[in-house]
């Protein structure tokens, strides 16, 4: 997958992850607000980003990956003599729905790789639909693999999440492979939350919050208006046009058939 001509600072060494520890980081509620997503405490310093919105895909947009970066706050910078902290970004993962990915084999629909292999790793999203008819996924890591690796997913790629619709409320929730609950998904509308309910190492918590993006954008790519402008973004007007015609004539044909 390639990479932009943005420079990033490399990233430091994450802890390795045996359960809770001193440096875990503590539940929290976290916002989406267009490309950015901060703590619902703090509406002023975004700890993540992306190189577009997920949640409002253009037709040409709809199959492709973006970008999720981290935003540093605590760099410190000397400005006019004064000690200043300098807010800088760092690339952890490319979020993909590569282009016709229902219609192809070779790739999975949702997916994420690592953009470093101080990253977790890549993980691919599985589809289901439950008792209700809505749908559950199932998050798989191939771990210590990144973008560059071939191929990009091992074929026994362990459970890292798996994210339910909830019976109530609406929402999903989020648990880990033994069944401990991790996070909630909250919010109505165009309002998109995420609270974080248990202590979370930086990376777990770094790809948690990425699939979570994720998820939301398989939600609006999969509705019926996105999936009617992906197809007329790729048919030419003239063909379109053609086809509904042929479409009312059917109806018509149809109609008139069994008026005989």
């Amino acid at each position: 997958m390639e990479t932009d001509s943005k420079t990033y600072d490399l990233l430091p060494p994450y802890e390795p992850d045996d359960g809770p520890s001193s440096n875990a980081l503590e539940p929290t509620v976290l916002v989406l607000a267009g490309q950015s997503i901060h703590a619902e405490t703090a509406t002023s310093a975004p700890l993540y980003q992306m190189s577009r919105s997920v949640i409002s895909p253009t037709p040409k947009q709809d199959g492709t990956s973006v970008t999720f970066e981290r935003i540093e706050h605590s760099v410190p910078e000397k400005v006019e003599g004064t000690a200043s902290a300098k807010p800088r970004t760092q690339l952890l993962f490319y979020l993909a729905h590569p282009v016709n990915a229902e219609y192809r084999k070779d790739t999975p629909a949702y997916f994420i790789t690592a953009a470093s292999p101080q990253m977790v790793g890549n993980i691919v999203f599985e589809t289901s639909k439950s008792v209700i008819q809505k749908t559950e996924f199932k998050a798989l890591l191939s771990a210590n693999r990144t973008a560059s690796d071939k191929p990009l997913f091992d074929e026994k790629a362990e459970p890292l999440f798996n994210i339910k619709p909830k019976w109530k409320g609406g929402g999903h929730k989020w648990t880990g492979p033994d069944g401990t609950q991790v996070a909630l998904e909250e919010g109505k509308g165009a309002e998109h939350k995420l609270a974080i309910t248990a202590p979370m190492e930086r990376e777990m918590r770094d790809a948690l919050v990425a699939m979570w993006v994720l998820r939301l954008w398989h939600d609006t790519a999969e509705t019926r208006q996105a999936k009617r402008e992906v197809l007329e973004s790729m048919t030419p007007i003239s063909a379109y046009s053609d086809m509904k015609l042929a479409k009312r004539a059917g109806a018509l044909s149809g109609i008139a058939g069994g008026a005989c």
